[in-house]
């Protein structure tokens, strides 16, 4: 009698209703195919969805002009300069008040200007020059408003 042999796995048999079996139980030659896993796929897109959703916000935030660019570009207009460091807790507050508009304003930062600064006698910072007159201290929006003129 002739052997038969398994093609996975070489495993020889004397007959083929014990090949079949073989194959049945071990290799699943008759057993059902696994249905697609959607949830899988679902999950995937869920999460490809959200960090787009996240991009786009965060993308959207940083396009949005800010809240007081009018108010800065009016001040740096009108030759105001703000002299101060990056490292003092006042001038972050007073910079911080501006947000994303602070970009527009004259600063000058005395580490990288010393010379300047000692020039214009900056004792404290942060230190507003407008018209000639020097302002120390965080000022409010109201007071720069009044010396300036620019509406906020």
């Amino acid at each position: 009698m002739k052997e038969l042999e398994c093609a996975s796995c070489n495993k020889r048999f004397e007959s083929v209703e014990s090949l079949e079996q073989h194959n049945s139980a071990k290799h699943g030659a008759t057993a059902k195919k696994n249905p697609i896993n959607f949830r899988k796929y679902i999950v995937f897109a869920l999460i490809g969805a959200i960090l787009i959703f996240s991009i786009l916000a965060v993308k959207a935030y940083y396009d949005k002009p800010g809240d007081y660019n009018e108010f800065a570009k009016c001040l740096t207009s009108k030759g105001a300069i703000i002299y101060g460091n990056d490292f003092c807790s006042y001038t972050n507050k007073q910079l911080n008040f501006f947000g994303k508009s602070k970009s527009y304003l004259n600063y000058i930062k005395c580490f990288e200007n010393k010379e300047l600064c000692d020039q214009k006698e900056i004792k404290l910072t942060p230190t507003w020059e407008i018209d000639g007159k020097m302002y120390t201290q965080v000022q409010t929006f109201e007071t720069l408003s009044a010396i300036t003129g620019c509406k906020i």
